[in-house]
């Protein structure tokens, strides 16, 4: 059932080259990096931000926020959405349940007792009473201070980063198409990206109503097999996205040559050890080039992090070594 996605015909205009959108790319001047001041610049051209989803550019990395940019805010907070879009993020993960009365929040526990300063499960509590509590600063957890926070709906959330940032559901309830509603109520479903795991079809059917209308990402783990093969073994859309996790070292370099041949978009996450055969951001923050760098060299083009300054900065870095070793080359 899967592979009759690959044959959809609107799955082709994905892969022609499109001269005219790639001109435009260079008169915006969209940079090789994220990390780009866009919180002065106009919103972004979203047919051209799902080219360049479908068309990786060498060099250009996709950085996800986990959980909105919660360091110095609080995670899944309107502020954090804020943060990200100052911050030069292009897009942020988060997390959808529904309160008693059948509305939309963003919170990623079943309980209220991380991240506020309330107790009690997020299904068992009023929007009313989900508005009363005062999120915690970062990751929240006990003795975290409180912030000026509260618990935002989904449709404040998706309000805030509307024509700014991907917007990557992680759907608790299993309430993906209420969320896909809300999305397209808003007017940010160009921006939402959805994903599956390849062996799941209990996801898989909970996305394929709207399929057509979002970024549909598959999720490929070590034990479906190598990930050169993986590449066409799950359908996205548009084509040759994947989302994998992996245990042991050298996973992700035995695909390069695919990952390359292929043109694929990989997007890989951080934030665990067990997802990334241990180069994860703890490590990253004490060694960059060794963990994001030789992911990056081995063929990981978007990145979904808990440190996205971090990573912005050593993105900067690395497109600067790059430039002073050309004028390098140039001079010599």
């Amino acid at each position: 059932m899967i592979k009759t996605f690959n044959r959809h015909p609107q799955r082709r205009s994905f892969r022609r080259a499109r001269p005219a959108l790639a001109l435009v790319s260079l008169y915006l001047g969209l940079s090789p990096i994220s990390g780009a001041a866009r919180g002065a610049e106009p919103p972004p051209n979203w047919s051209i931000k799902l080219e360049e989803m479908a068309h990786p550019t060498a060099g250009k990395v996709v950085v996800i926020a986990h959980r909105s940019c919660w360091k110095d805010t609080a995670e899944n907070s309107l502020a954090g959405v804020r943060a990200c879009i100052a911050m030069g993020v292009d897009g942020v993960e988060f997390d959808v349940r529904h309160s008693r009365d059948g509305v939309a929040v963003v919170m990623h526990d079943e309980t209220v007792d991380r991240t506020t300063n309330g107790h009690g499960r997020v299904a068992d509590l009023t929007l009313a009473q989900l508005k009363a509590l005062r999120l915690k600063k970062g990751a929240g957890g006990e003795g975290a201070a409180l912030t000026d926070q509260t618990v935002p709906t989904l449709k404040d959330y998706l309000s805030a980063a509307r024509g700014r940032l991907w917007l990557v559901f992680d759907v608790k309830d299993g309430s993906q198409v209420e969320s896909f509603e809300m999305a397209k109520a808003v007017g940010v479903q160009r921006q939402a990206i959805f994903f599956y795991e390849c062996r799941n079809d209990y996801l898989l059917n909970k996305i394929r109503p709207f399929w057509n209308e979002v970024v549909v990402f598959p999720i490929r783990f070590q034990a479906d097999g190598p990930l050169s093969r993986g590449l066409n073994d799950c359908s996205s859309r548009p084509a040759h996205l994947i989302h994998t996790k992996w245990t042991t070292p050298g996973y992700l370099e035995a695909a390069s040559g695919k990952i390359a041949s292929e043109n694929a978009r990989v997007w890989i996450a951080t934030m665990f050890p067990e997802d990334v055969a241990g180069n994860d951001d703890k490590r990253a923050l004490l060694q960059p080039e060794e963990v994001w760098g030789a992911q990056i060299k081995a063929g990981a083009n978007m990145i979904m992090t808990n440190e996205p300054e971090a990573l912005l900065q050593f993105l900067r870095r690395s497109v600067a070594r790059q430039s002073r070793r050309r004028a390098g080359d140039d001079i010599g």
